[in-house]
């Protein structure tokens, strides 16, 4: 009996796709799991390493929180979002998304500079205190240009005021105009001053930082690369 090779390569490729198809479902099967299921974060350190795998999946191209209509639905009730994120106004460093938290893992603030005033430390003692948000970050970026203002004495009405509030983190230089790495960790000191002026003047935050139950961490976005770097304490 002479076997039909055409018959034969005919099968094979029936069953390649077969098994093929298989692991189509099986994988997103598992991904669509994965969307429907909100981080549990129970620790300032859970909280942060969230933000971190976000971040990559991000980079990677592999978000799963992007499916709005459910996280609504899974939100309408209520919130309590593991992290609060002090940003920049900047349209281009979104926390939202680039941390891949889609709707209800994150309260947000924004403002030119990411600075903390009275209304921003309010904002914060109520994520603390009443929703129990584990983490606070200050997140920075490349190119800020409200860190630019700071440096070359910009004055226009109320933006005068906010950034001289940024003017303590730099550093006067003799050249001029200033080297981009000096306005890039003039923005990092940014982001530590803010930290470290949140801790010192709310004690609610104080009280559940020196408890353990809340953590104030800084970062830095790179708005070429849309990495972000965790700076160190």
């Amino acid at each position: 009996m002479i076997n039909n090779p055409k018959k034969s390569t005919s099968f094979t490729f029936r069953w390649l796709t077969k098994i093929a198809l298989i692991f189509l479902a099986v994988f997103f099967m598992e991904f669509s799991e994965r969307k429907e299921t909100f981080p549990e974060v129970l620790s300032p350190e859970d909280a942060h390493a969230e933000l971190i795998y976000g971040n990559n999946r991000f980079l990677d191209g592999e978000m799963i929180y992007t499916n709005y209509h459910e996280q609504i639905q899974k939100t309408k009730n209520g919130q309590h979002p593991h992290s609060f994120v002090l940003s920049c106004i900047d349209s281009r460093v979104p926390p939202e998304i680039i941390f891949d938290q889609g709707i209800g893992n994150l309260f947000v603030a924004r403002v030119a500079g990411n600075v903390e005033d009275d209304n921003i430390l309010g904002s914060m003692e109520y994520a603390v205190e009443v929703k129990h948000t584990k983490l606070i970050l200050v997140l920075g970026h490349s190119h800020c240009g409200a860190v630019q203002g700071a440096i070359d004495n910009v004055k226009l009405e109320h933006l005068t005021q906010l950034t001289d509030q940024i003017k303590p983190a730099f550093s006067k230089h003799n050249t001029y105009p200033i080297p981009e790495h000096i306005a890039e960790e003039t923005s990092k000191r940014n982001v530590k001053l803010t930290m470290k002026h949140i801790y010192e003047n709310s004690a609610t935050i104080k009280h559940l930082v020196d408890e353990g139950k809340v953590k104030i961490v800084g970062a830095y976005y790179d708005i070429h690369t849309g990495e972000v770097h965790f700076l160190k304490d």
